[in-house]
């Protein structure tokens, strides 16, 4: 049970941008991850939360095999088994 009240992108009741926003994020990658539903509480918040994952994740240096590797050897030092 999240601690959080999670933001529902269907409802029409819930804050606008926030609804906009969450609706980017479910285009883009096919579902809303709760964790994007929770932040959606502060929509500026999850604004720039939006912005930081597509600086690092897309916009960078790193050729995509170097992104998987830093991506996996993360996972190996957090023990991540998925």
């Amino acid at each position: 049970m999240p601690r959080l009240p999670l933001v529902d992108p269907d409802d029409p009741d819930a804050d606008p941008h926030a609804r906009a926003l969450l609706g980017r994020v479910q285009e883009l990658r096919g579902r809303t991850l709760n964790v994007y539903r929770a932040v959606g509480n502060h929509p500026e918040v999850l604004e720039g939360l939006l912005q930081f994952g597509a600086a690092a994740y897309f916009r960078n240096s790193l050729t995509p095999a170097q992104s998987e590797l830093a991506y996996l050897g993360a996972s190996v030092a957090n023990d991540c088994h998925y």
